[in-house]
């Protein structure tokens, strides 16, 4: 018996086995599926494509890589766990696999019934009694199609020149097993420079469209940054010795630069080590700019102003294209250290650098603080009682213990800043005979009105959280 469709995928036979081998569907740029198997490599899916033409691919592994390009095997680029190719067949492609095979099997057991059938035809034709008719040969089904999509980042490796597709971040080159985070975050880099060059496009009437745009793009850079940090310390974490300790949640961890060092600092690593003191500085504004941008709608508060020497609160956050490039590119940096450390300080070949020199903001000086007609030690008393108060709503001053914080000022002088503090309705007075300074009581216009200079609090936002949880003192 022939199989003629089945023959076509024969790769090999053993007695009456034949051995097949179907090529794997095709994305509509020639890439197939793969899928890690690593159970913990979230998403495991991933496609992979040809070497890009012209690649110079080195005749020896680089420093960077842990496999040997175009070799058998595959790595897992988003664990670097290295298994053999079949071990990376995606599901999707073993169940396309198995309808090629039924479809050429029943075409061809379908072509042996009618020839079958025929031969009798042919035996009995000059029969007077027996007649076989088999009628037009069977047509075959069109041979299945299988739909296969790329995904959303496409990269090419700079070290061995393979070109791939991930659907989230990925560590390594699933052919040479090199660091690759840092074509990762550059593409990010890449569409942030796409959005701030549309924002700058905008006329003057759409200059609310192009803040928007502008802030956007600002987010994203933090987001990207975060999220990659996040995705290496994982990475950290999981390939730890066996027996390892527990680690905490990491949370918003890498939205802090000292919180992020030291969550780093757990593998003697500092991610911030090749920044310079200005390059710091600019990302830590950065950092904050993006908490402005994107929880208080762009306008400043008192623990923004405190750094941004341009900055006034109650104010909508200025946001220039080029400084958010340069957000961009310092952060780039970042990554490409960090990218160096997975190869055990193998730098990449770094084309991403920053395009001018770095100069932090300047310090923003101390202006006195102004809070409508009170004297500087009104408001300073103000500021004292803020940050000393237990309950932020209502809280006795002791005589004794006000005096004491202003030791430089006299009797008279204190008396004269809590009568301006109680004129408008920040504290409370009684008069007695006797005591230096009348009885004092704050009161909660005090808290809202000095806590975000005090404490860098929002005291509108505390309520609104306490009266969720059901906790608001009666």
């Amino acid at each position: 018996m022939r199989f003629r469709n089945l023959e076509k995928y024969q790769t090999g036979k053993t007695g009456s086995t034949l051995q097949l081998s179907i090529p794997l569907p095709q994305t509509p740029d020639g890439r197939v599926y793969r899928y890690s198997p690593n159970e913990n490599a979230h998403p495991r899916h991933f496609v992979l494509g040809q070497r890009v033409d012209g690649f110079p691919l080195p005749e020896n592994m680089t420093p960077r890589m842990t496999h040997q390009p175009g070799f058998p095997e595959t790595v897992c680029p988003y664990s670097g766990i290295v298994a053999e190719d079949d071990d990376f067949t995606h599901p999707d492609d073993r169940a396309a696999a198995l309808k090629l095979v039924e479809h050429a099997f029943r075409a061809d057991a379908a072509a042996q019934f009618h020839d079958m059938f025929a031969d009798i035809g042919r035996k009995f034709s000059s029969s007077k009694f027996i007649k076989v008719e088999t009628g037009l040969r069977p047509v075959a089904k069109p041979v299945p199609r299988f739909a296969r999509s790329d995904l959303l980042r496409e990269l090419v490796c700079d070290e061995c020149g393979r070109d791939y597709g991930v659907f989230a971040i990925s560590l390594f080159c699933p052919d040479c097993g090199a660091p690759n985070i840092h074509l990762h975050f550059a593409r990010e880099a890449a569409l942030v420079r796409e959005q701030v060059k549309l924002a700058d496009s905008l006329g003057e009437d759409q200059s609310e469209l192009a803040y928007r745009l502008l802030g956007n793009a600002h987010e994203d850079v933090l987001t990207a940054f975060e999220a990659t940090l996040k995705t290496i310390y994982h990475h950290n974490v999981a390939t730890r010795p066996e027996g390892s300790p527990e680690v905490k949640p990491v949370g918003n961890a890498f939205q802090n630069i000292e919180r992020g060092r030291k969550r780093f600092g757990e593998f003697a690593f500092d991610p911030y080590g090749a920044l310079s003191p200005d390059e710091l500085a600019v990302l830590t504004l950065n950092i904050q700019k993006r908490h402005v941008i994107g929880h208080n709608l762009g306008v400043a508060d008192a623990a923004f102003a405190e750094h941004a020497a341009d900055a006034r609160v109650g104010e909508t956050v200025p946001l220039v294209g080029d400084d958010i490039l340069q957000f961009a590119e310092i952060a780039q940096t970042v990554v490409n250290g960090i990218d160096g450390w997975l190869a055990n300080g193998a730098q990449p070949p770094v084309e991403n650098v920053a395009s001018s020199p770095v100069v932090a903001l300047a310090a923003r000086e101390s202006a006195p603080l102004r809070i409508g007609e009170l004297s500087p030690l009104a408001i300073k008393i103000g500021l004292w009682a803020s940050k000393e108060s237990t309950h932020g709503y209502s809280d006795f001053v002791p005589e004794d213990e006000l005096i004491a914080a202003f030791p430089n000022v006299t009797i008279d002088e204190l008396g004269f800043a809590v009568a301006e503090l109680a004129r408008d309705d920040f504290v409370n007075t009684t008069s007695y005979i006797g005591p230096r300074l009348p009885r004092i009581t704050t009161t909660p216009n005090l808290y809202f009105t000095f806590d975000p200079y005090a404490l860098q609090t929002d005291p509108a936002v505390d309520a609104a959280t306490l009266v969720d949880l059901g906790s608001v003192p009666n």
